[in-house]
């Protein structure tokens, strides 16, 4: 479901260009008004819940800024519009609990607006640790927090933020002070860094009685960064930001390193480095591990019937569900290997579990219907071949499942051969 923005501004222009701009990100409806009077008749009839607003705070029936309490008044986070900024005004704003102000200077200043729309749509995904030993720190903190959509969860020292660690396992970001009871900042920065990298947690340090010693002896660490206590609010989201940022851009980066950019499956490299270590572990187990190869029955004829997008789209689909059906059982990996074939490496306590749910897929793919961009609606099979036998390890299975495909092939296309069930 798409995130609705409101947007009260009386420049019809900039409306336009705003909502252009955050429509064209994708995700968001933008729901706009022109004055004081609009937005309160649309607030009024209660049909939309609003993720965010944008609000110009100098409208004609509003001119000081009246509409940022009556929007706040709704629980509806709140970005500011203006043109020109004191810093009495700002820190005016900031008390009422704005996520942001935005200057009204350019194209960039849109692409900023867009940028932190899904900053706030990325933060409601997001567990944050605050610890502290004081409750009316931590209070503050997650106040702020929460402002900018995170979910927070608090601990009074490093022992506890320990276990609530061990209990919430979705945290990326821990907030920590130094002088606590217990178990200090630094030494929870230490023993964090035991389990999660830089690279999947950010832990960002606050002092009271911070200096460059004990920012650089933080950062030596493994902190992500470090903050003196007071500070500004606005210095404290841009710090937040920026490593979520970071945290998200290589997140991305794995993503692309490991998956097949056509279907979104696991490519070849990935299933290998994931495989082998399944394989090893589950056979010293003495559990059934299945290994198959999967390949489209006359793809080539596919693309020169009805062009490579007719093979995109084929193939797509088809990543699609094997996504569906494999990739939510740990036990399970499955992979595109190139053009046409896919692998799969599948565990169970019974290989007929294994059989029945590869012959349930080869019958799925038979059944649908693949709808090409012209409306035509194409049909395809597959072949599949598959190994459970004593193997020594994930290569020398993946053989024999080719050879099993071979079979599979030779007997007419649009079946499953076990290999061994092949006759010597």
């Amino acid at each position: 479901m798409l995130k609705k923005i409101l947007v009260v501004e009386d420049s019809v222009m900039f409306t336009r260009i705003l909502k252009r701009s955050i429509e064209a990100n994708g995700g968001f409806e933008v729901i706009a008004v022109e004055s004081f009077a609009d937005l309160k008749h649309l607030l009024a009839e209660n049909k939309h819940q609003f993720f965010a607003s944008l609000l110009d705070v100098n409208l004609p029936d509003a001119p000081n800024g009246e509409v940022i309490d009556f929007v706040l008044g709704h629980n509806i986070p709140a970005i500011i519009f203006t043109g020109k900024l004191d810093d009495n005004f700002r820190k005016k704003i900031y008390t009422k609990g704005i996520v942001d102000y935005v200057l009204k200077e350019g194209p960039a200043n849109v692409e900023y607006v867009v940028s932190l729309l899904c900053q706030l749509r990325r933060n409601s995904k997001i567990d944050v640790l605050v610890v502290d030993d004081s409750l009316s720190v931590r209070t503050y903190i997650k106040h702020l927090l929460v402002i900018y959509q995170f979910h927070v969860i608090e601990a009074i020292d490093g022992l506890d933020a320990i276990e609530k660690v061990k209990h919430n396992p979705n945290i990326s970001l821990v907030l920590t002070d130094f002088n606590m009871p217990n178990m200090d900042g630094l030494a929870l920065t230490t023993t964090l860094r035991r389990s999660y990298s830089s690279q999947q947690m950010a832990i960002i340090g606050m002092s009271a009685f911070g200096n460059n010693q004990l920012s650089a002896h933080f950062l030596k660490l493994g902190g992500s960064d470090f903050i003196n206590k007071p500070f500004l609010e606005e210095e404290f989201f841009c710090r937040i930001n920026q490593n979520m940022e970071l945290l998200e851009h290589i997140k991305k980066l794995k993503f692309l390193a490991t998956r097949d950019f056509l279907t979104g499956l696991y490519n070849r490299g990935h299933f290998f480095e994931l495989g082998d270590e399944i394989f090893s572990r589950f056979k010293s187990k003495e559990q059934y591990v299945g290994v198959a190869l999967l390949d489209i029955d006359y793809f080539k004829k596919v693309n020169d019937n009805y062009g490579h997008d007719a093979g995109d789209i084929v193939l797509r689909q088809l990543g699609a569900q094997i996504a569906n059906e494999f990739a939510t059982n740990n036990n399970h990996l499955a992979a595109r290997f190139g053009g046409e074939e896919f692998c799969f490496l599948l565990v169970d306590n019974d290989f007929k579990a294994i059989e029945t749910k590869l012959s349930a897929l080869r019958a799925k793919i038979e059944g649908d219907i693949y709808l090409l961009n012209d409306g035509f609606k194409l049909k395809v099979t597959a072949s599949i071949g598959l190994c459970t036998s004593e193997s020594e390890n994930l290569e020398s299975a993946l053989s024999l499942a080719d050879k099993a495909l071979y079979q599979a092939k030779e007997n007419g296309r649009n079946q499953m051969v076990l290999f061994e069930s092949i006759n010597p």
